[in-house]
């Protein structure tokens, strides 16, 4: 386990994505992703569960993973879009909050 720890920690880029710092930073880049996305306007198609969620996650500090699941087809063009920023934006999938679990 040290080994793989230590391994992770030699290639580059890799100081940066476990800092404090860099995870509130990709935090940052999300909300302004979300604004930008959402143009600070209720979108038709998007349910106030699917909202709240995304806020709850930026107010935690983007700390809770898989707490939003996006379920009509405008929550998944937004999710989908948002997905895409965030990676362009340098942040991984695993940071984002999106998940569904199978009923």
């Amino acid at each position: 386990m040290r080994f793989w720890l230590l391994c992770m920690l030699m290639m580059p880029g890799t100081a940066q994505a476990i800092s404090p710092e860099w995870t509130a930073e990709k935090c940052v880049r999300f909300e302004r992703a979300w604004d930008m996305a959402t143009d600070g306007e209720t979108i038709d198609g998007l349910s106030l569960e699917f909202i709240a969620a995304n806020r709850v996650f930026l107010e935690a500090g983007c700390a809770i993973r898989g707490a939003v699941c996006p379920k009509t087809p405008e929550e998944r063009e937004l999710a989908d879009m948002l997905s895409l920023m965030a990676v362009a934006e340098g942040a991984t999938g695993s940071f984002l909050p999106f998940r569904c679990l199978a009923d």
